[in-house]
């Protein structure tokens, strides 16, 4: 059944197989999807195997310009100066985007072979692990190649086409239409199967599944970018304990360190302050960071990408300045306290150790094949800065204030729940400089109407940013925090020629396969340039 979905996925959209191929598949020859068990395996395999963590890691604000000499590749290259990647290989956007339409061919067969069976009670959680797999593929793809949702706006710009039907031709047409259009479908899956999900107990693994936890995660980020801060906190709240003990003095609260919240941060975040704080090398981290027994994750993916191989020594990652002054221990942050991460280098590459390298020969007597990793697609933290987002755009302070205190507690070295709490007086003091500038994107680009926000609505975003920035280094998300709130970045080459990318500018969506003009998909405009093209 693979083969068959393989050479017909998605048309032009896709083209992994040429049309010959299609149509010297002879029916018959396919494996026919007739029982639950079968079912249940087609969408275990569908889940997209492509990261988008590569080609967006060098995109953004933390990275530099090592100079030559160091691991190139085009998908670690090309995005530093936004160039279009024109690569189609692992960690690009046409391999990125033709995996998981891919996997999208997938679950629509495994959707229609269920209808033909009568959608027996049994197949339930399997047709809603499809719609979840195909809610979240479509997700990604409006999210990298289409204008960036706008909470209040039209809407009206380009989406990315919503595939729910198998293919029977190998080159179908399709629409864009919009990205409102296309976030109405993405949630009408969304919705219809994320209370429809079996219980963890039908997996064997189930950390590489669409469970009730991962789902919800996934709904707290869909609706964070949606910008409906209500839904955020009511998915986030499904998977992360509302705090509700307390200590220290009004203006100066704590989470207790036995309140539920706190509890569950402790057994269900990545162990920084303890596994990881005594572990011998960077492999025993990147070991462990992605098993299916860290129960900080809640979502696992395997992915084709370099990532595992390369990303450490990529010549344009992380130098020791640019750890300083985000995540090492020497950092400073809100809470005053040492950050407890780990950080590893060789020579001028530094980084967090996050992926360990798994490699499928071509064939069983290669000696080459194909380098894969785990990717942690949603984890517990994420959960938790999300609704500590949405409870700042709320306007309810104190509970955001309260989330991210329980995240201090598992991030910050020795803590101390009177020493590093985080106030209203803390937030506003240690963002005080920020806030006092006129250039600063909050105030010159008003995302959200931030340039209106109370002096503590501000710093409570720019800590929650913060702190995603350091949680997802190499994780691909500070890439969509940046585009959110409109944050230009500005990249400096090894020779002092700068250059940086405003919010607006073209090059914020990425540009799809050239292939998908054979399906009347126009691709992205590369007209407006607010600065020069590198």
């Amino acid at each position: 059944m693979k083969k068959y979905i393989r050479n017909i996925a998605v048309g032009g959209l896709v083209l992994l197989s040429g049309c010959n191929n299609f149509l010297d598949v002879v029916p018959d020859d396919r494996t026919e999807i007739n029982t639950t068990e079968k079912l249940a395996k087609l969408v275990a395999d569908a889940y997209p195997k492509a990261s988008y963590a590569a080609m967006l890691n060098s995109r953004v604000d933390f990275v530099t310009d090592k100079g030559s000499g160091k691991q190139e590749n085009n998908s670690n290259t090309d995005p530093f100066f936004w160039r279009d990647v024109e690569d189609e290989t692992q960690d690009t956007p046409t391999y990125f985007w033709r995996a998981f339409y891919f996997s999208i061919a997938e679950v629509n067969h495994a959707l229609k072979a269920a209808e033909e069976m009568g959608f027996p009670k049994e197949q339930e959680p399997y047709v809603a692990e499809a719609k979840m797999i195909r809610s979240f593929s479509h997700f990604m793809l409006v999210s990298l190649f289409s204008e960036f949702y706008e909470k209040g706006g039209a809407n009206d710009s380009p989406g990315i086409p919503y595939v729910t039907e198998p293919e029977t031709v190998a080159l179908a047409k399709y629409s864009r239409g919009t990205v409102a259009e296309t976030y109405e479908k993405i949630e009408k899956d969304l919705l219809e199967s994320i209370d429809r999900l079996g219980s963890d107990a039908i997996y064997t693994v189930p950390r590489y599944h669409f469970t009730k936890a991962a789902a919800n995660a996934y709904a707290s980020r869909f609706y964070l970018y949606k910008g409906e801060w209500e839904q955020v906190v009511a998915y986030a709240s499904r998977v992360f304990p509302q705090p509700s003990l307390f200590v220290g003095e009004d203006g100066a609260r704590n989470v207790a360190a036995n309140d539920n919240a706190s509890i569950y941060a402790k057994n269900n975040f990545q162990p920084w302050l303890t596994t990881y704080a005594v572990a011998p090398g960077s492999n025993d981290v990147k070991i462990a960071y992605t098993k299916a027994s860290n129960t900080s994750n809640l979502l696992l993916t395997e992915m084709s990408s370099r990532m595992s191989r390369y990303a450490n020594t990529w010549r344009y990652g992380c130098v020791k300045s640019d750890l300083e002054q985000t995540l090492s221990s020497s950092a400073l942050n809100v809470t005053g306290g040492q950050w407890a991460y780990r950080t590893w280098y060789s020579g001028d590459n530094h980084y967090v150790p996050k992926y360990s390298e798994l490699f499928i020969k071509s064939d069983i007597n290669a000696s080459t094949g194909y380098i894969y990793t785990i990717f942690p697609t949603f984890r517990n933290e994420e959960v938790l800065l999300n609704r500590a987002e949405a409870y700042a755009m709320l306007d309810d302070y104190q509970k955001a204030i309260d989330d991210l205190n329980v995240f201090c507690r598992q991030r910050i070295k020795n803590y101390d729940e009177k020493k590093h709490v985080i106030t209203e007086q803390t937030l506003v003091k240690f963002y005080a400089s920020a806030l006092e500038n006129p250039e600063h994107f909050m105030q010159k680009y008003n995302a959200y109407g931030s340039a209106s926000w109370s002096e503590l609505k501000k710093a409570l975003i720019l800590c929650v940013l913060d702190f995603r920035r350091n949680e997802f280094m190499w994780e691909g998300l500070r890439w969509w925090d940046m585009w959110r709130y409109r944050i230009p970045i500005t990249h400096t080459t090894k020779d002092g020629d700068t250059n940086t990318l405003y919010p607006g500018d073209d090059r914020w969506l990425l540009q799809l396969p050239k292939t998908a003009e054979l399906a009347d998909v126009q691709l992205n405009p590369r007209e407006n340039f607010l600065s020069k093209q590198w």
